[in-house]
Parts: C-alpha cells; structure tokens; sequence
C-alpha cells in the first residue's frame, strides 16, 4: 500500500487530533455512557490490568509531549510548588474527611476518605497539554505527590481516626511501573528525537484514545444503585472543594500554570485511591472510587477544554 506524502499526511493527522481534542468532553460522555450502559467489557479488560495499562500508554505519551528545556525551567516556579503541595497536603485529607460525613455506610465512608491522600491522577499532565498548559509543572506536582502518597498515606489516614496498613513498598512499585518508568522513558526519547509535525499529532491522538480507553473501564465499575446515592453526593462536595482549592492557589499565576496548579489539586488518582482503599479497609470499600474516576475526569476534561480557550491555540 503506497504511503501518503508528508505534507497531505501531517495535516491529516494534526486534524484529527484536533478535532479529538476539540470534542473531548463529548467524547467522554459518549464513552462513560456506554461503559455504564454495558459494563462487561470493560470490567473484563479491567481485570486483565487494563487500567494499568491504559494509565501507562497515558503518561509515555504524556513524556514525549515534555520537552527536557521545560522540565528545567519548571526550577523558577519552585516557590509555588512547594506552597501548592503543603497545601494540598494538608488541606485535601481533611475535605475527604468532611466530605465522607455524608456517607452513612461506614465502610464506604472510609473508602471515600482514601482519595485524600491519593496522589495527583496521573492523567491531569496529558489533560495539561492538552490544555495548553505548563505541563512539566504539573508532571513535577505528579511526581511530588506520588512520594507524599507513598510516605505519608497510612499516618495520614491514622491521624483522621481511620486503623489502616498501607503497604509502602508495594504501592511504591507500582507507581514506579506505572508512572514513572514511562514518563522518563517518553522524556527521554523526547530528548534523543523531537518528533515532527505527523508524529506529534499521533501523540495527541494516543493521549486522547489512551484517555477515553481508560474511561470506559473505570465507568464499567459503577453499579448504579439508589444506596450510592449520598456516596455521589459527597464525592461531588469534594471535587468540588478540590477544584475550589486548587483555584485558590492558582491566583496571580498566568493562564498556563494555573491550569497546570488547578488540574492535580483538584483531580486526585482514583486507581491509587482505590488501591489504598482496598489494601486498608476490604474491596468494598473501594466501590466509590469507580464513580469518583468517572466524575472526576469528566470535571478534568471540562475544564482542560475552558483553560485551552482561555491560553489559546
């Protein structure tokens, strides 16, 4: 089969993917519907590790949209991140708490209260980029976070009340598999050769398919029952004193690293807190964080689209 040429290709390609981009909340709603409406699917890929997987297709195809250049330059806004992530720290934990007040089933309270002191979800830096944002300090607000997660999750969790183990060295593995192995392995392919116009879009069009692929198997885990009811309710309260912090500190900053700021504080890692959530309090527990998954991507995916309007093309 005959190749099309470069200049008829390229445009081609950086079409559609802006068109992916373009229609992203569309295209999230289409995808969690259909992982709701006809769960198995998805739940069969799921337990073949396909969230972890699609999480790390994600974040190699994140790295190679970071240039080494903006890895370096993220050293003068240090100030910022250092405050961003005490805050969070500190503030997030005591959210979930708040928030899981509303749940009455005790077990599901304590599941909820996991995903404060989930790190940063690692799709916040492919939602940076696409936003126009400064991806590279929101990749560091990632990173950052993961280590507080892996110190600081179980004392965290006691400290609220909450009799938890959590198992640093195996939650630190995985991370490491999943997020930071093929971050640096897409930087520094990034670093030996700067894709050009045609691999750039295929880049945009993975993140995005990665995105929606990892969707869809998190939505095939909602169970809708009218019992999960004040559970939404309370992981909307904290999504959105999540996104309402992350606003905060993301004052006085230009277009672009507020997005990079707002993004990891107000999406937290649903996979990571489900895993806390279920290593500490019984796989029951980790039934909320499948709704929490699906709402907060979708809240992710709204607001990449407004901040990509606001920075521009």
């Amino acid at each position: 089969m005959p190749r099309l040429p470069p200049d008829v290709t390229a445009p081609t390609l950086a079409a559609a993917a802006d068109a992916s981009e373009r229609f992203l909340l569309v295209l999230v709603l289409a995808v969690a519907a259909v992982g709701v409406a006809a769960p198995a699917p998805g739940r069969a890929v799921a337990a073949g590790n396909g969230i972890d997987i699609a999480l790390a297709v994600l974040v190699f195809a994140t790295g190679l949209s970071l240039r080494v250049a903006d890895l370096a330059a993220v050293r003068a806004t240090w100030r910022r991140i250092a405050v961003v992530l005490l805050v969070s720290t500190a503030a997030l934990p005591v959210l979930a708490w708040t928030a899981s007040l509303l749940i009455g089933d005790p077990v599901l309270r304590s599941g909820m209260q996991a995903v404060g002191v989930a790190p940063a979800e690692v799709a916040t830096v492919a939602l940076c980029v696409i936003a126009g944002g400064e991806a590279a300090v929101c990749a560091t607000l990632l990173a950052a976070s993961t280590i507080v997660t892996v110190v600081a999750a179980g004392p965290i969790l006691r400290l609220l009340g909450a009799p938890v183990i959590v198992s640093s060295a195996g939650l630190l593995g995985t991370l490491a598999v999943v997020i930071a192995l093929p971050l640096a392995a897409g930087v520094a392919l990034r670093a030996i050769r700067s894709p050009g116009p045609g691999l750039d879009a295929v880049v945009r069009l993975v993140t995005v398919l990665a995105l929606l692929v990892l969707l869809w198997q998190v939505a095939s885990q909602i169970r809708l029952d009218a019992a999960y009811t004040r559970v939404v309710i309370a992981l909307v309260a904290y999504i959105a004193g999540s996104a309402a912090l992350g606003q905060v500190l993301a004052v006085r900053a230009p277009a672009g690293r507020a997005t990079a700021v707002l993004l990891p504080v107000a999406m937290r890692d649903f996979a990571v807190a489900a895993g806390i959530a279920a290593a500490a309090f019984g796989p029951v527990a980790a039934a909320p964080l499948g709704a929490y998954g699906v709402l907060v991507l979708l809240t992710g995916s709204a607001v990449t689209l407004a901040a990509r309007r606001r920075v521009g093309p």
